[in-house]
């Protein structure tokens, strides 16, 4: 996604802004699934420590399902006395997962019936369907009756059924917690970092960690990785976890596909599937070149308007707009992208060179492999920097440089192995650079 590369430039240019502060009400509608371990509190506290803030309220009593909810007077209350940004609702842990029939008739009416309470209070609320785990070895109470659910990734299946159809039917945004759950998990329920209680059922420390940075992630659009907050985590437990919640929210890689035979619905999810459904929107863009032009794409996700800065003291309010550069320099470009709730900004640098033909070519110095990366990465320099000597730099998310170096350019020896075995995993921020050239770009690894 082009917003961390945003994200990116922003650190390098200064170091003492990292992302840019935000401030979200969020309204939190379940059950026990919910106030365990406080996950709302826990989401205030992991915004906080990344400079973001959450105003939050919630009503979770025991058992609830989505039908007590919708003629709860607490719930119908609380969802009526502030403009929240999001109102997260969570079902009772089993019945998204029942036969398509009984979820037609006893679960999906009333999601609708909540989530049209939401809109007539505000229409720029998002309603969040807070899509749950299957339990660790399968839903034992209803498996004789229904054979899908005996299985954690059977009923895991189940509920990602269910939860994205209240999606897609409600026009919203799903937060894939349970799929979260799956990444980290690897299909293994017994891996090392235990996400259950003792009942194998609710969450256990860990589990209401990994949701929080799920819910972060999709309610700030920003990556969890480098919060310092742990809750009651190790380090290396907690940064794994942000890693996961990262990679399902807004990795590029993510890919869960599946094919409901009761339905005949294939699913086919990526980052794209959370939030397409609904209203949030998602900055993104892609450019290429011929001559002297530069084509603009717009990628974002949910936008009715756009504005773009060249970085040049050109803008334009096109969607796919085509700009020309007149002179040589590395241009930060920016596409603020909206619609009537949301909006959401984007950018990358761009490396412009202007020859003396006048046509122009954004021109790559350096590549690195692989990325994301383990224990190294080796930082290939074209060969018309022989001679000189470019300078490298890592920076965690915080902007805090944890590495840097100099590489010699030598005509024979283009290449430069730089070791990262002492580096957490995580994602980071690589800039190099020479006495012409700079780039920026994410680092991750694992």
């Amino acid at each position: 996604m082009m917003k961390k590369f945003f994200l990116l430039t922003t650190v390098v240019v200064s170091l003492t802004i990292s992302v840019f502060s935000q401030v979200k009400k969020v309204l939190f509608v379940g059950n026990s699934y919910t106030a365990a371990n406080n996950l709302p509190e826990k989401v205030s506290k992991l915004a906080s420590s990344l400079s973001d803030s959450v105003y939050y309220d919630s009503n979770t009593p025991g058992g609830y399902r989505l039908s007590d909810h919708a003629t709860n007077v607490t719930t119908l209350a609380k969802i009526s006395q502030e403009d929240w940004d999001f109102v997260v609702i969570q079902a009772q842990s089993q019945e998204p997962s029942l036969p398509p029939e009984q979820v037609a008739a006893e679960v999906l009416p009333y999601a609708a019936i909540l989530n049209d309470s939401v809109k007539s209070n505000n229409p720029c609320s998002e309603t969040v369907f807070f899509m749950t785990w299957g339990r660790k070895y399968g839903d034992q109470q209803n498996c004789a009756n229904w054979e899908p659910v005996c299985t954690f990734l059977g009923m895991q299946q189940r509920l990602m059924a269910g939860y994205m159809t209240m999606t897609e039917q409600n026009s919203s945004t799903v937060a894939p917690v349970g799929l979260a759950w799956k990444h980290a998990m690897d299909d293994d329920p017994d891996s090392l970092i235990n996400l259950y209680s003792g009942d194998l059922s609710h969450p256990s420390a860990a589990g209401t960690y990994l949701t929080t940075c799920v819910m972060y992630a999709v309610m700030f659009q920003k990556t969890p990785v480098g919060s310092e907050y742990l809750a009651e985590l190790t380090e290396n437990d907690a940064q794994f976890l942000q890693q996961m919640a990262f990679n399902v929210v807004l990795g590029e890689d993510y890919n869960f596909t599946f094919f409901d035979t009761y339905t005949n619905i294939n699913y086919d999810l990526s980052w794209q599937s959370w939030f397409d459904k609904g209203a949030i929107t998602l900055a993104d863009f892609t450019v290429s070149c011929t001559g002297n032009s530069y084509f603009f794409t717009d990628l974002s996700l949910n936008a009715e308007s756009w504005h773009w800065d060249f970085g040049d003291g050109s803008t334009s309010s096109l969607q796919n707009p085509v700009h020309s550069f007149a002179e040589s320099g590395v241009y930060l470009i920016s596409l603020h992208s909206g619609n009537d709730c949301f909006e959401d900004t984007a950018g990358d640098m761009l490396n412009v060179v202007v020859n003396t033909t006048g046509e122009v070519r954004d021109q790559p110095f350096v590549s690195v492999f692989p990325n994301p990366a383990t224990k190294k990465i080796m930082i290939n320099l074209s060969p018309h920097l022989s001679g000189c000597s470019v300078e490298y730099e890592i920076l965690n998310l915080r902007g805090i440089l944890v590495k840097e170096g100099v590489i010699h350019c030598d005509e024979r020896d283009l290449s430069h192995e730089v070791d990262l075995s002492g580096q957490n995993r995580g994602m980071y921020f690589l800039r190099i650079s020479s006495d012409r050239n700079e780039i920026c770009q994410k680092l991750i690894i694992r």
